[in-house]
């Protein structure tokens, strides 16, 4: 049971920004809160764009989409050294100057540099598991600390260790509520690893998983232990991916077990990232620029190699968009280096054509400790690289995806639909209404987990299109079918976005799916 050690409440900044509408409140009509315009670009039509890099107050390495619409981003202090003692929370709805941003102590004295983390979707809290420790003036040791962020009320929260110290953990979250942790070092001067994964349970705690112990999957083989590449698979099972060959199934119920999964790829890197990008399919890049697409949905695991990126991005992050589209975007050929980081531009892979494109470029290299975001307005907030690196990166910069500009080249801003009314909260199979503003009717339903991601993996953003039909005798009201699997939606915060016929996003509704 979580006991709530030390809390501190931090006082929420208020302020106005630009134009635009937001929904981020609670209740079924939104409340709405202004943005800054949405640039313009001729190319921005099929390539995107991105903003201006804007100050960050921290190096983003870990950032979380929290319940709210707000981002938590961790990892160094104030001036970019690695020291993972204070939170900095961004209010998009205040725009992206500074009085936008809340800097909050971390009293519990945890180093969260390189911990793992995730939302728990019954307390909405987001859990830190792990992190750095620092023993006689020397650093990168490991933690067992376990931190918890509550967005509401801004205060921060302990509850008892892990059993195991992890530093580069991956936290899953699981279909019954729970998160799985996987990974991570465990001692420095003798180095061991934590090859036994760890359960909490939301008002239980941690519990281990003894019969689910292994070097090769998460522990010290080939790097196994540095942020394991897990997901939540349809039989509702843990499907993971080595940063080499191999791949296996982690059952976490009673003590655990683990088997190999029989499917063999090409050879990959813990700085190459992989990300779920549709219900029980996977991408993954490996390396020589290779691509590989797993489909967790039948009775056997299979695998392909897809069309290959452009040039090897190593430390590169995959975000899928609103539209099931994935962007790829930082990364350079010599890791942490600025050899090779052709020219910043992103590449966007089409799952319905298998291919990738050229995006637009960014002003910004994104290397070692870069990260990238959906947001709810459908842009993704890209950021951070450094400590170390060869840049100090305490900036962001906005990419705005072409779905967001009008198709008649001009690269202007196109019209978008809006949610007008819809529910707060959802539990499966649940059919429910939506009302809309559009000019023209509505094509798709996109819901999305809200992402939380560091080290080139964002393992709990999840996409999937929800069936639906227009509402009798109403122009402006859609009768939306909800999930209703809960292995390939897991209990969370979703983004529901809808479209107009010109493939155009409304901005999105924060939407929790819970029992």
């Amino acid at each position: 049971m979580k006991p709530h050690l030390l809390g501190i409440c931090i006082a929420i900044v208020t302020a106005s920004f630009a134009t635009n509408t937001w929904s981020l409140g609670a209740g079924t009509q939104n409340s709405t809160a202004t943005l800054a315009p949405i640039p313009s670009n001729p190319e921005a039509g099929t390539k995107g764009m991105y903003g201006p890099v804007i100050k960050w107050p921290v190096i983003p390495i870990h950032m979380t989409l929290l319940p709210n619409g707000n981002v938590l981003s961790f990892g160094t202090n104030q001036v970019g050294q690695q020291r993972g003692l204070i939170n900095a929370i961004w209010n998009p709805s205040l725009g992206t100057d500074s009085n936008a941003h809340t800097i909050t102590p971390n009293p519990l004295h945890t180093d969260t540099f390189c911990a793992g983390q995730t939302v728990i979707s019954s307390t909405g809290e987001t859990l830190v598991a792990g992190g750095d420790a620092t023993i006689n003036g020397k650093r990168n040791y490991s933690s067992a600390l376990t931190n918890f962020f509550d967005s509401n009320t801004n205060v921060l929260t302990q509850d008892t260790p892990m059993t195991y110290k992890r530093w580069y953990p991956t936290l899953v979250a699981l279909a019954n509520g729970d998160v799985v942790i996987l990974g991570g070092r465990d001692e420095k001067t003798i180095p061991t690893f934590a090859s036994m994964p760890e359960a909490y349970t939301p008002g239980v705690g941690f519990r281990t998983l003894p019969g689910a112990v292994s070097e090769d999957a998460y522990g010290k083989n080939t790097d196994s232990w540095r942020y394991p590449r897990g997901f939540l698979a349809p039989n509702g099972k843990v499907f993971i991916i080595s940063h080499r060959e191999q791949t296996f199934w982690l059952d976490p119920t009673g003590d655990g077990s683990i088997s190999t999964a029989g499917v063999h790829v090409p050879k990959g890197a813990w700085g190459l990232p992989t990300l779920m990008y549709a219900p029980g399919k996977i991408l993954s890049i490996r390396e020589d620029k290779r691509a590989v697409v797993f489909d967790l949905n039948g009775n056997n695991v299979t695998t392909r190699e897809v069309a290959g990126i452009t040039a090897l991005r190593r430390w590169s992050s995959t975000t899928v968009l609103a539209d099931g589209k994935v962007l790829l975007n930082g990364g350079s050929e010599v890791p942490n280096s600025l050899k090779g980081v052709v020219d910043y531009h992103n590449e966007i892979w089409d799952p319905a054509t298998e291919q990738w494109t050229i995006g637009a470029s960014a002003v910004v290299p994104r290397l070692y400790h870069s990260n990238s975001l959906l947001m709810p307005d459908g842009t993704v907030l890209t950021g951070g690289g450094g400590a170390p690196g060869p840049l100090k990166n305490l900036n962001a910069e906005i990419f705005y995806p072409p779905y967001l500009y009008k198709h008649d080249g001009s690269g202007a801003p196109a019209d978008r639909p809006s949610v007008d009314t819809a529910p707060d909260s959802l539990v499966w199979n649940q059919t429910f209404s939506v009302s809309y503003t559009s000019s023209t009717p509505v094509s798709r339903v996109t819901f999305i987990r809200s992402g939380s991601a560091t080290h080139s993996l964002n393992n709990d953003q999840r996409y999937m299109e929800l069936p639906f039909s227009q509402a009798e005798g109403s122009s402006n009201t859609i009768n939306v079918t909800g999930p209703t699997d809960r292995n390939l939606a897991p209990p969370g915060y979703y983004m529901m976005f809808i479209f107009d016929q010109d493939g155009v996003p409304s901005i999105a509704k924060l939407i929790h799916l819970q029992d």
